[in-house]
């Protein structure tokens, strides 16, 4: 999939002639000189000449008058104006762009063309021009603007300094993908009645989960993207409300693992159902967020995964984790994959980072994407 509108440098004053050529081939044809055009529209010679020559613009009042007199529809007079100050302005706005190339530099060009959004690395006009229609703006200098305003709705769960641009793309991928996802309104009760069916999804194969996640989730206004993170982002997913009743959650691979795929996913949920609308959350490591809202979405997710009523089996595991067929029995037992309960243990230090890991999933969406298009 491309983006991007057609490749600017495409266009040159020769593909367009400006309306005056055609006026004057037309009055040659005809055999009327501009002149006698001038006494039939009620025009001057000299603005009839200045069309002509291109250096008078050609209103829709005119192309009125010219259908008139030359019996050529307005409506092609104002196609071929329209066309031909189209491509002036396009001019324009490359020669204005060709001073801002090296905003290029701020950008992971080779992710960006690996993910189509650009054609090249190279640092020209034409890439300058692709970006702004990916991001949907104007110039340079609208979407720093647009981007210093998002820093009061973003909220990071971590206080490291990843490379801003790249994530201001895969977000913006992301968006876009939300955006193309058709999804019933969002209903809050509608998203509750699913999270028992969405932590039993955690013992499926991760080739389920790409379509299982967002064909459910749809159904309750949620948006559910993946995409693989861009390097120097640091990102595990993020949390965006497209519009009042449309919100996207989308999520990355970071960690290659399910434990840490399924805390995301459902500490993203708990930003959708327990905080605003208007902000956007950017999850680096959900484990690791202090602020408040981060650390009643890591509540949250936790609770889903092993809900209350099991609280004390699995205090009791905690104590006592090994032999592993425990924890095997105690996820059956809860319905959630093994893994997420190794992850757990981990994290609550009864079982060392080193322990337990076969009980983990792997999941690489880029392997699982190659596979399903092999297997297409």
């Amino acid at each position: 999939m491309t983006f991007g509108a057609p490749d600017p440098l495409e266009y040159s004053p020769q593909t367009v002639p400006h309306p005056g050529e055609t006026l004057k081939e037309t009055l040659e044809e005809l055999g009327v000189s501009q002149a006698d055009l001038a006494r039939r529209t009620g025009l001057s010679t000299k603005h009839v000449n200045q069309i002509v020559q291109g250096i008078a613009s050609l209103s829709p009042e005119t192309a009125l008058l010219l259908e008139r007199a030359t019996g050529v529809p307005a409506t092609v007079w104002n196609t071929l104006e329209a066309d031909w100050r189209t491509q002036l302005a396009r001019k324009e706005e490359q020669s204005a762009l060709a001073g801002q190339i090296e905003w290029l530099d701020r950008f992971p060009l080779t992710e960006l063309v690996a993910r189509n959004i650009l054609s090249d690395r190279e640092k020209t006009v034409a890439n300058v021009q692709r970006l702004l229609d990916f991001f949907g703006v104007a110039n340079p200098a609208v979407a720093e603007e647009l981007w210093n305003g998002y820093s009061v709705a973003f909220r990071r769960s971590s206080t490291t300094t990843p490379n801003e641009y790249s994530t201001y793309a895969w977000l913006r991928l992301a968006v876009i993908e939300a955006r193309r996802r058709q999804c019933k309104q969002f209903r809050r009760e509608a998203l509750q009645d699913l999270l028992p069916g969405l932590r039993e999804l955690s013992m499926q194969a991760p080739e389920t989960w790409l379509t299982q996640l967002p064909n459910l989730c749809a159904e309750a206004g949620v948006a559910v993207v993946f995409s693989p993170a861009f390097k120097n982002t640091n990102l595990s997913g993020a949390t965006r409300w497209l519009n009042p009743d449309k919100v996207l959650i989308a999520l990355t691979d970071r960690y290659k693992k399910d434990d840490r795929f399924w805390f995301t996913f459902f500490h993203e949920i708990g930003h959708v159902l327990l905080h605003g609308k208007r902000l956007t959350f950017l999850d680096e490591d959900p484990f690791k967020g202090t602020s408040p809202a981060e650390q009643e979405a890591n509540i949250f997710a936790a609770q889903t995964l092993i809900p209350p009523e099991h609280e004390s089996a699995y205090t009791a595991l905690r104590r006592q984790p090994k032999p592993f067929t425990q924890i095997s029995r105690f996820a059956e037992q809860v319905g959630i994959a093994p893994g997420i309960v190794v992850g757990r243990l981990q994290h609550d230090k009864a079982l060392d980072w080193r322990e337990g890991n076969k009980l983990k999933r792997d999941f690489d969406l880029e392997a699982i994407t190659a596979s399903s298009r092999t297997a297409s």
